[in-house]
């Protein structure tokens, strides 16, 4: 899975890389949401995991950008400013998941496989659908 870091904390960038390198994904790291907003203008990319919090474009504009720009992208907050963003909107801006720091290496594991099978799923009924409305007769034709 292509995955996308954001944080602008160094330390958190690198561990999250850790894992999601462990657990057998792709990764690009960064710590400039700028920068991570041009590399998803080129880039495909699977899962984008990200802060909420941070100078520059804040999580929920590196998440509606995203959406905006590779609406199948699956993203995954981590926050420690929870209250400062109401969970509706982060919600609204068309996240999949949110863990709220502090948080362990196993639950950041289990949402990390969550998120690649809810993925897998959607490739799947995409693919299903193209096939189904590959095969259906148009109508008006006949």
């Amino acid at each position: 899975m292509r995955t996308l870091i954001v944080d602008d904390q160094e330390p958190v960038v690198s561990l999250l890389t850790r894992v999601c390198r462990q657990e057998g994904h792709e990764v690009t790291p960064f710590t400039d949401s700028a920068l991570a907003l041009l590399h998803l203008a080129t880039e495909p990319v699977d899962l984008l995991i990200t802060d909420l919090q941070m100078p520059g474009p804040d999580g929920l504009t590196v998440i509606r950008e995203a959406r905006r720009m590779q609406p199948d992208v699956f993203t995954l907050i981590i926050t420690g400013h929870a209250g400062q963003y109401p969970v509706a909107d982060v919600l609204a801006a068309g996240t999949a998941d949110i863990i709220f720091k502090p948080f362990h290496m196993n639950e950041l594991r289990a949402r990390l496989e969550l998120a690649e099978r809810r993925r897998d799923l959607l490739v799947a009924l995409e693919a299903r659908n193209r096939k189904v409305e590959a095969t259906e007769p148009q109508v008006g034709t006949a």
